[in-house]
């Protein structure tokens, strides 16, 4: 029987329906991908070999504070191209990769020694990003850490290298941070938070890793020091010069002249060099594109069969995602040998990074 309400219900159902396929095409059409920008350089793959990132271990000691400073710096990122300006965490890309112990509180001093003017195109359209503001501020978050939420990298609780600071600086972002690493061991990664600009400033090279070590880990005989590398996975777009090349908006609405909806760089960048060369056994892997889905392979070297000798990075066919959040994996090559009774627990480590 069809009563009032199941009529009203179904009424309500077609009406929203109808609305939401009428508006699709417009969202389509508002939110489709840019078409693919192109580097102003031929680069050849593989002629570079792998950096590793410097690393700063935490000591242990009480009340411990580490200070990392924002600084601009060139590096040469491919053999071919000249030094690129560049943004970092102690002057380098990827920024030093941060070795704590879990249960053991770590500080951070933050401090920016950045110019006053911004490597690379700013709408003032987008909220938070206005003309009124400074164009180069920052704050840094420690991506997937337990925090309080002083401590957390509040988007506006940006500061600058001249000491002004955004509306909630005073509360939320105080000096310096404090991370209890109250966390089994995982591979974490730092970046830029500010608001309107996140993506300006960690495509200009502010991030790093984070990682927390505990007995657990160091139970699992998995290997460490040189066999172990983290790998910072980012795309790029690059000029003739060196320079990192950041493109306009294409085919967006001209309510904002400057933000493009999706960025496709066609470099891929691990650690800081295009498409390197490298050998390791062990690999934390994060991806902090900023909308590049990848692939990645290995090319084995059978004179080394217990390493993986070359890396490969693929980008995926071009398409919309909602996932703008990097992620964190761990993966070991299949000759890793793994007694029984830790296997599980390896399995579960890896699936932690996830």
């Amino acid at each position: 029987m069809l009563t009032r309400r199941r009529l009203l219900q179904r009424g309500l159902t077609t009406a929203a329906g109808f609305s939401i396929s009428k508006a699709v095409p417009a969202m389509q059409q508002a939110m489709a991908s840019p078409a693919q920008v192109r580097s102003g350089v031929k680069l050849t793959p593989y002629v570079d070999a792998l950096p590793t990132p410097p690393t700063i271990r935490a000591t242990g000691k009480p009340n411990e504070i580490i200070d990392i400073e924002m600084r601009q710096f060139q590096q040469k990122v491919h053999r071919d191209l000249p030094p690129t300006t560049l943004w970092g965490y102690n002057g380098c890309w990827p920024g030093p990769t941060i070795e704590a112990e879990s249960g053991q509180p770590l500080s951070i001093n933050w401090i920016s020694k950045l110019p006053t003017a911004h490597l690379l195109p700013i709408d003032h359209s987008i909220h938070g990003a206005e003309s009124s503001l400074p164009a180069v501020r920052n704050v840094a978050h420690l991506h997937g850490a337990c925090t309080m939420p002083d401590d957390d990298g509040y988007p506006e609780a940006w500061f600058t290298a001249q000491g002004e600071h955004g509306p909630h600086g005073s509360k939320f972002n105080p000096r310096p941070s404090a991370y209890p690493n109250c966390q089994p061991s995982t591979a974490l990664w730092y970046h830029d938070h500010c608001l309107g600009i996140t993506r300006l400033n960690v495509y200009a090279g502010l991030a790093g890793f984070y990682l927390i070590r505990d007995e657990v880990e160091r139970a699992l005989n998995l290997p460490q020091g040189d066999f172990e590398i983290p790998l910072m996975l980012q795309d790029r777009l690059f000029h003739h010069d060196g320079s990192l090349f950041y493109p306009k908006v294409v085919n967006g609405p001209k309510e904002h002249p400057v933000w493009i909806q999706e960025f496709y760089g066609d470099y891929n960048c691990v650690n800081g060099k295009v498409t390197p060369s490298w050998k390791s056994s062990r690999a934390g892997i994060a991806s902090a594109s900023s909308t590049q889905l990848m692939h990645a392979s290995t090319i084995c070297d059978s004179s080394t069969p217990t390493l993986l000798a070359k890396s490969r990075m693929i980008p995926s066919t071009c398409r919309p995602s909602s996932r703008s959040a990097p992620t964190a994996v761990c993966f070991l090559p299949p000759r890793t040998p793994l007694p029984p009774h830790r296997t599980s627990r390896a399995l579960r480590y890896c699936r932690r990074l996830l």
